[in-house]
């Protein structure tokens, strides 16, 4: 085991601005996808693909079940791989990056090749890629947890992270609105970016894959030896693995982290899929500019820094949620008017609106989007103070599943909703009824789920502060430390983030 030490996937380096962007250009990958599948992937199924709305619908609702459970199992599989002979060479979480990038650079063009009707085609191929960027996105949430345990320096890679994130955004509106612009509008445009996209993402993975590092296969032994019980072998079962995940989510922060998330995120992607269809069938215009307006996310990047000075000042992601959640409350309103009055403003000042309430939207995303991933790094560590345990691969495919389960849910809800108002595929005019779906699933059901995201956020205590006093409680305790010298307010801290009083946590012989 020693020498497996001396591998570069074992061996940490300082954490640089160029070895941040190494760590965050995988989001390229990771950000891209998500937009994509709530930009136009639906639109372009049931414009070119000529499936009905209920049918892709159906197709992303079992695709990202199917890839939720995936999820599942590949966090449990990460965590053990370093038992292995090949998880042990290319490491427990670069060796499932290694496979992600092959399997998107084949599949993902195919998602985008004009298969008239053939809802197994589009089914098999949206299934494969969400494989792949399920074992991605599991093994890639580790790697900040696992690079470096200073909060500051995991602010900076995050920060980076999402600075790309919000660039990969903008790319894949800002394609195909330019091929759409030039080539005319039709299939050939998103077939095109459907294979530029492949090749890109799967490089940028690939890059991540190297720049980056995790614990090596000893230090994992050595901090998990001491506290390995005797039914350790069952623990390496499928019910151990079931239990694991019960386990992190009987956890405080980790349970409201995910519902977070999960709220968030789903509003997300309901407005995201419902965009281009408000755009086009609510108000008249053209696919070329609802793409237009889907490329500011470019000002998203110009947001991360901002976002990133409110706390690093404040050292409180609840400011930087409440900035966020306002921004959404305001563009909602927006859009419900403008859907009302755009008959009366005419074209010129319906673009103009249009885009300013985009922009506010792409500021309100942007922040959204950041606070949650400066967060999502310090939970584990939360968990690691209950259980004795290095698991950050079960929360982030806990993590996974939550994001899989938004996605499948948006998408699937707008084809269930588009299809009861009577939305008609291929046609260029939709009824009264169809519009009201899109505004339900536009603004209705994502300005419900925010509001419910703010009533946990002020309930919810982990951040920068709080997650220093716990680290070095870990350290302590790991140290040899006596529990019942701990702190008193070291002890409220802990207690208050894991919802754990003091004699259940850090149990050793579990």
């Amino acid at each position: 085991m020693e020498t497996q030490k001396k591998r570069w996937v074992y061996t940490p380096h300082k954490i640089s601005v160029w070895r941040s962007i190494g760590y965050g250009i995988n989001d390229m990958n990771g950000a891209s996808w998500g937009t994509l599948v709530g930009s136009y992937l639906m639109f372009f199924l049931t414009t070119y693909g000529k499936l009905s709305a209920a049918s892709v619908g159906m197709l992303f609702l079992i695709g990202k079940f199917l890839n939720a459970i995936m999820s599942m199992l590949a966090g449990s599989i990460s965590d053990r791989l370093y038992a292995t002979k090949i998880g042990r060479r290319f490491g427990r979480r670069h060796l499932l990056l290694l496979v992600g990038a092959l399997l998107t650079i084949i599949f993902f063009p195919m998602l985008f090749i004009v298969v008239p009707g053939s809802f197994w085609w589009y089914l098999i191929a949206f299934v494969m890629v969400e494989t792949a960027n399920v074992i991605i996105g599991t093994a890639y949430e580790t790697l900040a947890t696992e690079m470096t345990p200073n909060a500051d320096d995991r602010v900076k890679m995050s920060s980076i992270r999402l600075f790309i994130s919000a660039f990969a955004t903008f790319s894949v509106s800002a394609l195909p609105a330019t091929l759409l612009a030039v080539l005319g509008e039709g299939a050939e445009a998103y077939t095109i970016s459907g294979i530029v996209f492949g090749i890109v993402f799967a490089v940028c993975t690939l890059i991540t894959y190297r720049a980056t590092w995790e614990h090596s296969p000893q230090e994992v032994e050595d901090f998990e030896s001491a506290n390995r019980s005797a039914d350790a072998e069952k623990e390496n079962s499928f019910v151990g693995s079931l239990r694991d995940y019960w386990e992190m989510l009987r956890n405080k922060s980790a349970r409201y982290m995910v519902s977070i998330y999960f709220m968030t995120y789903f509003a997300k992607d309901c407005f995201s899929t419902a965009f281009l269809y408000y755009v086009v069938f609510v108000l008249g215009l053209t696919q070329t500019i609802g793409q237009g307006i889907t490329s500011l996310s470019f000002i998203g990047m110009l947001v991360v820094p901002i976002a990133a000075y409110m706390l690093i000042k404040t050292k409180n992601p609840k400011v930087n949620w409440s900035t966020s959640f306002s921004l959404i409350f305001v563009v909602m309103a927006g859009f419900f008017v403008l859907s009302m009055m755009h008959g009366n403003l005419g074209k010129g000042t319906t673009i103009i609106v249009l885009i300013t309430l985009g922009v506010l939207w792409q500021i309100g995303r942007q922040f959204l989007e950041y606070t949650a991933w400066q967060v999502i790094p310090l939970v584990p560590d939360v968990d690691t103070i209950v259980s004795s345990k290095l698991r950050t691969g079960t929360f982030a495919a806990v993590q996974s599943f939550t994001r899989q389960l938004t996605g499948a849910l948006g998408s699937a809800l707008l084809g269930f909703i588009l299809q009861w108002g009577g939305f008609k595929e291929g046609a260029l005019h939709q009824t009264a009824q169809a519009q009201d779906a899109i505004l339900i699933v536009l603004i209705l059901v994502p300005v419900i789920a925010i509001a419910i995201a703010w009533w946990m956020v002020a309930r919810f205590n982990l951040n920068q502060r709080t997650h220093k006093i716990l680290h070095a409680e870990i350290e302590r305790l790991q140290a040899g430390g006596k529990k019942d010298e701990v702190d008193p307010h070291t002890k409220a801290v802990v207690e208050d983030l894991t919802g754990y009083t003091w004699d259940k946590v850090w149990q050793e012989n579990k």
